[in-house]
């Protein structure tokens, strides 16, 4: 059994399991991992985008060849059933595999349902605190959650307040946002309005995800973000 198999077979099961040191992997490896670890959360998954798969590597090794910037995040921008939220699942078991590190990942509705809790002692509360705070997070189906909610009487946008967060931790700290999206830049600046969306420019590298929705035999065609 190779070592990222062992890997993949380990997660949920120990927290003793003892990876390798960054410096230790290379394109090639890291692509084959990438690629088995995908395989792992979909059976029959695919490459639909090889050019794609090799700049998400690159960008996790940190690579001069990543075309974008190796200090931002990344908002993956595409239509449904493109395979985004597979691709943001790949990437923190990846950089777990890698750098000891899994990001945790909340899509905006489970983010929207932890603010409605009313026990501010709640562990979920802390919990989402915490990742918030942490210096790698995704956030899932940005979007997908109501534009505002009622908070102890007063009207939150999730996703406005989420994102706030994450910018200031990116200004301060260097932390990392990972995110995926149907919106496209004018929905999410109608949505979250022109300050989250600049804010969103300057801490998200921004990549289309193009293809048809691998849920459906039909074929549709992806919106070009």
């Amino acid at each position: 059994m190779n070592h990222i198999q062992h890997y993949i077979q380990s997660l949920g099961k120990s927290d003793k399991f003892i990876l390798r040191g960054k410096n230790e992997f290379d394109f090639d490896h890291c692509k084959q991992a990438y690629i088995q670890i995908s395989k792992s959360i979909v059976t029959d998954w695919i490459d639909k985008d090889p050019n794609l798969t090799d700049q998400i590597v690159h960008y996790c090794i940190g690579s001069e060849k990543f075309k974008g910037d190796l200090n931002k995040g990344i908002i993956f921008m595409g239509s449904t059933g493109t395979g985004k939220t597979v691709i943001l699942k790949a990437m923190s078991m990846l950089l777990g595999y890698m750098v000891r590190f899994r990001f945790l990942i909340y899509t905006g509705w489970e983010m929207e349902r932890v603010y409605m809790i009313a026990d501010q002692v709640n562990n979920e509360k802390y919990k989402l605190e915490q990742a918030l705070n942490a210096k790698m997070l995704g956030i899932d189906d940005l979007g997908e959650e109501h534009t505002t909610i009622k908070v102890y009487g007063s009207d939150i946008n999730v996703g406005i307040e989420s994102l706030t967060k994450r910018h200031l931790e990116y200004v301060n700290k260097g932390h990392l946002t990972f995110i995926t999206t149907n919106l496209n830049a004018d929905l999410i600046a109608s949505k979250y309005g022109a300050r989250i969306e600049s804010r969103l420019y300057e801490m998200c590298n921004m990549i289309g995800v193009k293809g048809n929705d691998m849920r459906k035999a039909t074929d549709l065609t992806s919106k070009n973000y």
